[in-house]
């Protein structure tokens, strides 16, 4: 039949034939081909055995099936082609065209082609992308097709343009950088499955946001997806090698700590949802565990549902990955870590739902000194308020579900050391309840404090936080130096010890009560607070009232304390109808004074005498001091001392020991020779004038260590 189709030259021991065959269209279901002319040329010399062909094929355009693009103006020549009715096959093609996304091109290609099948395939190599390489296989038939991509690292802009069919970036979202890239897809007239490994190189990302960025990073993925129905099953791996990257707030330097996660999930186009049945992950040095959950994207809370088991987190890795830029606004945001956390994190219905973790021996330490933990263990759990009613609901169904649902939700704590603004303290250990935004304890526990500690009776809250908080707290003040609290608060230097008790604190309607008086002992006396109210306590505008009795204090300890001046003997003092707005004195009836059958030693100093008549608005003893035969002496005696002050719409109406005839008051009524009296003149003050000159008495001198 070949042989009939050409022409020969007699004469030259040669027969050179040619047939041009001008098809025009051809449709081949899933791909075809426009203006197609195929053309066959033949040499044979005479007496030899072997006979060389050449085809050609040109076509003015090509769509390729699977939405691969399409080719222009097209040259396909095949040297020797098999040409057996109905079949074609080209080993050995050089094709030219212009690809759309890839610009001109030349490569070789092996394909074939049976017409009674319609069935195509080929293999080609040597496509251009950028600084890198495509070769591709496939198949196609009247039944489907399948197609095998495979790239060398190629620039990402490229592949974007490539993939386009099938995928697009998110809208502000730009990424520069290479990758080599292995697809493996089936289909008929849609994707049926796709396989897919991307090696980048370099990525560098970010969206126009800046909530996600990346550098350098150099990250593997493989992925397989395969329609379910509707759904699409995914399982993907990822595997990081270098660079880093950003999540805000999250950064990850996937260098130091490379990444390596699986996940088996299906997603669901109708519904824009994702659910994770299977994912594992591991950051070296940071974290290791699995989880599984539900992202809706069609929610308003994307995260629906997650159950995350921790198998470890490592500090301080964990700590500087993942929560410390959580922290920054607080004072935990910088902080030296160690130690280990496991255990397991759920969320239901887009929000927390439980927790339950285990602690070894996890250490924190501020850098610059204010708190710290040392050796934190044991078992911390808290559950959601809606998953500790439906446990309570199953108890009551299930008998005993309740009971081991209450004992699952202990926490027990313990700790080596700890300290907290200047607070410092060992050994502790907590036994506690928590679910929702309540908070119960479970045991009487003492916290240390110096040498002393707190031991708390009693610690309940409920709805912490919230508008309707309450709380109910009852503890003793076990003996603590003064001297080292004075020291960690920055006070002037306090002797003695502070004990006392905080009786039935409660907190209800926004008004905190003590259902008892709260007692101390320092200064060598007692302190006892009674009928102390506090409105509002954590809002914006905070009210305190109460009354406050002191007995017995030791006046050269408290004058020595804030550097006035010695003054010896006893003090006792009634504060009535104390009044605090927002921290500050608006009204209260305050007296101090000379106990009645006080036999201590009474003296008082130059300094002091001087002070107190400044005070007080006798500004004459002052001057007496000076002069005369009273500046020889350091110490006076007194009978009598006191001062009272009534505040009222920031005015102190103030008096002494006694009235004096010509309208004054003792503040200091003297004994002994030399007698020296403090008269006050002053029964109006200006309360800020008043708390300025006592702010001055303090500054003027340093405080006496006793």
């Amino acid at each position: 039949m070949l042989a009939a189709a050409l022409t020969a030259a007699p004469g030259t021991g040669t027969a050179v034939g040619e047939v041009r065959l001008a098809i025009g269209t051809i449709d081949g279901g899933t791909w075809s081909a426009r203006d197609v002319v195929v053309i066959l040329r033949v040499d044979g010399r005479s007496g030899e055995d072997n006979t060389s062909a050449t085809a050609e094929v040109t076509a003015s355009r090509m769509t390729l099936p699977g939405g691969l693009g399409s080719l222009e103006r097209v040259s396909i020549s095949c040297p020797d082609p098999i040409v057996r009715e109905p079949q074609f096959r080209c080993r050995r093609a050089r094709v030219t065209g212009s690809f759309a996304q890839l610009g001109r091109q030349s490569f070789t290609v092996e394909a074939g082609y049976d017409k009674s099948t319609r069935n195509l395939d080929f293999a080609l190599e040597g496509i251009r992308m950028g600084e890198g390489t495509l070769r591709a296989s496939g198949n196609w038939k009247s039944s489907g097709w399948s197609t095998n991509v495979e790239s060398t690292a190629v620039p990402l802009a490229t592949l974007k343009e490539l993939a386009a069919p099938w995928a697009t970036l998110p809208e502000g979202f730009q990424a520069d950088g290479r990758a080599a890239v292995h697809v493996e897809a089936r289909g008929a007239r849609e994707l049926a499955s796709l396989d897919l490994r991307v090696a980048f190189q370099e990525l560098t990302a970010n969206n126009t946001a800046g909530t996600l960025a990346t550098d350098k990073l150099a990250l593997e993925l493989d992925a397989r997806l395969r329609p379910e129905g509707d759904d699409w099953s995914l399982e993907t791996s990822v595997r990081s090698a270098g660079g880093q990257a950003y999540f805000e707030p999250i950064f990850l330097d996937l260098g130091e700590h490379p990444l390596a996660a699986t996940v088996r999930a299906r997603w669901s186009g109708k519904a824009r949802a994702l659910q994770v049945e299977d994912a594992q992950f591991a950051l070296r040095d940071v974290a290791r565990g699995k989880a599984r959950g539900t992202l809706d994207f069609a929610s308003a809370s994307a995260l629906q549902s997650l159950h995350a088991q921790l198998d470890e987190l490592t500090f301080p890795g964990a700590y500087t990955s993942l929560f410390q830029p959580f922290l920054l606004a607080t004072e935990l945001k910088d902080l030296v870590t160690s130690g280990k956390l496991s255990g397991t994190v759920e969320i239901d219905g887009g929000a927390p739902a439980a927790l339950a973790l285990t602690l070894a021996d996890v250490s924190a330490e501020d850098k610059n000194g204010k708190l710290g933990m040392q050796g934190l263990s044991g078992k911390l759990a808290w559950s959601s308020k809606a998953r500790r009613d439906a446990h309570a609901a199953t108890g009551a169904n299930v008998g005993g579900a309740t009971a081991a649902a209450a004992k699952d939700a202990e926490s027990n704590l313990s700790w080596r050391r700890a300290h907290l603004y200047g607070l410092a303290g060992g050994e502790a250990a907590l036994r506690f309840a928590a679910s929702g935004a309540d908070f119960r304890l479970l045991a009487p526990t003492v916290l240390p404090i110096f040498d002393g500690g707190l031991a708390i009776n009693e610690l309940s809250v409920r709805d912490l936080g919230a508008q309707n908080m309450s709380l109910r707290f009852d503890a003793d003040i076990r003996p603590i130096s003064m001297r080292q609290l004075s020291a960690a608060f920055g006070w002037p230097t306090f002797g003695g010890t502070i004990e006392g008790r905080i009786p039935d604190v409660t907190l209800a309607e926004r008004v905190l009560s003590f259902g008892g008086d709260l007692e101390a002992s320092m200064f060598g006396g007692r302190v006892v607070i009674s009928g102390m109210q506090m409105r509002d306590p954590l809002g914006t505008y905070p009210r305190l009232s109460a009354d406050i009795t002191m007995r017995n204090l030791d006046l050269e300890a408290v004058t020595g304390t804030f550097s006035f001046g010695t003054i010896t003997g006893l003090l006792d003092a009634d504060v009535r109808d104390l009044e605090l707005f927002r921290w500050r004195p608006i009204r209260f009836d305050a007296r101090l004074y000379t106990p009645l059958g006080d036999k201590t030693r009474h003296e008082i100093s130059q300094r002091a005498v001087s002070n107190l008549s400044n005070i007080g608005g006798g500004g004459g003893v002052a001057a007496a001091l000076q002069g005369g035969v009273l500046r020889f002496f350091e110490n006076f005696g007194y009978s009598r001392l006191g001062l009272s002050c009534r505040l009222d719409n920031d005015v102190c109406y103030m008096d002494g020991v006694e009235p004096v005839g010509n309208g004054g008051y003792y503040l200091v009524k003297g004994s002994g020779i030399p007698r020296i009296d403090i008269i006050g003149n002053a029964h109006r003050v200006s309360w800020n004038r008043l708390v300025g000159q006592l702010q001055a008495i303090q500054k003027s001198g340093g405080p006496v260590v006793n």
